[in-house]
């Protein structure tokens, strides 16, 4: 299911009605919400027009929240985006602007669903698209209020003069609503989806989120609670054996995968740009991985037992790309046109259901020293994290007790904490992960501090990051339409 979508801003968003249709099939410009929203049909074409909104947000995913990370930096100089590798982007700055109206315009169409929702007459469908308008707008949010901090909360379709829309929002009651949003999506939705629409969310991926949520306001227990069901009743998931299988246009939408957003190749402007930007080929912004990350040396990041990891994030064409680097290993198409690639964003595996429950036992039990006992028990962090790391060295279950950690090793709360934040950095490589992780230990600003030292040279002066520099600022062009009810975050003028 493809959609043609819109950009519209943050103003634009909450004063202009519409619809998206699909199928490939342009707008009709002469429809509006009063008479489109009639029927179950034309409401499931709106959610599928949520669904496709996210095009748009996650095509900017790898600026904003990828290179903004410790794990890669851009060969190219560009100005908007060398700003944000660099931690000097100002107001204006064209990425920050589109991600902002991308994820409000997502909200938006989220939003009329779920204002039309009386329209469907079929009870079970009705419950599954407020489900779905619920679980991508708590994910715009999600992502808006981690980058951005207080924002805007809009649920509901306002008049152009509202102007009480425009006004910025305390994170911890946006967060609230991110909340009770997933909470409803893991009550309406449906186990399963159907093989022909994997990409519409169930309601196992809405628990994992939600657990994400509380793992990221460190409500460990509420956490723990969603984890543990998706680890004894993980459904339709599952943790590949082969690592190498989860990516690549040839297995999309595998068992491994909770949610990802679908794009698809030369299909009327439905591809992504990130597959070509992460690679090589001439002209692309050229994302490269920063030495520490690629390593194998002893204070590297990947073992040398970790070949297979390694490979996927960094090759292409069955080769290393040398001594450059480049990031584009999980996102390869060969065949797709310049920006128009056909790999699909994954923003959820269950991987992550397992590193998370890891995490948040340690959080929870992290001083009840590990035993040998431990290493066979489901619900011990030691049993949950030697999964992902068993795996890592091939095919999953391997023989490869060399490479598991045992409990001695692992044993203080603060020891395994260390350890889990760089297997998840292993495990996460180039997926828009580690930005978020590092906020959420609230080490971002240290670390980044710690990459820019290290990739100082004579052509290169790393920035000082300051603690404002943890969010974006906001758009200068939302504040200025407006009239300054958006307040920018501090440090930025």
């Amino acid at each position: 299911m493809k959609t043609i979508y819109i950009i519209l801003s943050f103003i634009a968003i909450i004063t202009i009605s519409g619809c998206s249709k699909f199928l490939d099939k342009q707008p009709i410009s002469s429809l509006t919400e009063e008479n489109f929203y009639r029927n179950t049909s034309e409401v499931e074409t709106g959610v599928i027009g949520c669904y496709a909104s996210l095009r748009a947000v996650y095509n900017l995913d790898p600026i904003l929240a990828g290179l903004r990370s410790d794990d890669a930096y851009i060969s190219a100089s560009e100005g908007d985006i060398n700003q944000i590798d660099g931690f000097g982007e100002t107001t204006t700055n064209s990425y920050v602007a589109q991600y902002w109206q991308s994820a409000y315009f997502t909200i938006k169409q989220c939003n009329t669903v779920l204002k039309y929702l009386n329209n469907v007459t079929d009870p079970i469908k009705k419950d599954n698209f407020e489900g779905e308008a619920k679980f991508l707008r708590a994910s715009m949010y999600f992502n808006l209020v981690r980058l951005w901090g207080d924002v805007p909360l809009v649920t509901k379709s306002v008049e152009y003069n509202d102007v009480s829309s425009y006004i910025r929002i305390n994170k911890d009651t946006v967060y609230n609503q991110i909340i009770k949003d997933y909470q409803d999506a893991v009550a309406k939705l449906p186990a399963t989806q159907p093989t022909a629409q994997a990409a519409r969310v169930t309601s196992n991926a809405a628990k994992g989120m939600l657990a994400k949520i509380y793992l990221t306001q460190k409500k460990y227990p509420e956490s723990k609670v969603l984890l543990l069901d998706l680890i004894q009743n993980p459904g339709q998931h599952q943790l590949l054996a082969n690592y190498r299988g989860i990516f690549g246009v040839s297995n999309e939408m595998n068992a491994e995968i909770m949610y990802a957003v679908r794009f698809k190749a030369n299909s009327n402007g439905l591809g992504n740009t990130f597959t070509y930007n992460m690679d090589k080929l001439s002209g692309s912004v050229g994302y490269r991985a920063a030495s520490d990350f690629r390593s194998t040396s002893t204070s590297g990041s990947f073992p040398p037992a970790d070949s297979i990891r390694k490979l996927q994030t960094f090759l292409t064409g069955g080769t290393y790309y040398g001594t450059s680097w480049y990031c584009g290993g999980k996102y390869q198409d060969p065949g797709s046109p310049k920006n128009d690639g056909g790999t699909d964003f994954i923003v959820l595996r269950y991987a992550d259901i397992i590193m998370m429950y890891a995490e948040v036992e340690n959080e929870i039990n992290g001083n009840i020293p590990l035993t040998a006992a431990d290493a066979t028990n489901p619900l011990s962090r030691l049993y949950q994290i030697n999964r992902i790391r068993s795996r890592a060295a091939g095919p999953f279950p391997a023989a490869v007790p060399v490479y598991i950690y045992n409990s001695s090793a692992v044993n203080s709360k603060s020891n395994f904490l260390k350890t889990l934040k760089a297997e998840r950095r292993r495990e996460f490589g180039e997926e828009d992960q580690r930005w978020y992780d590092l906020l959420r230990w609230d080490d971002a600003i240290t670390v980044m501090n710690a990459h820019f030292q290290g990739r100082a040279s004579a052509s290169f002066t790393p920035p000082i990051v300051l603690p404002y520099q943890a969010l974006f600022p906001i758009p200068q062009r939302e504040r200025d339409v407006s009239g300054g009810i958006i307040t920018q975050n501090p440090g930025y003028n």
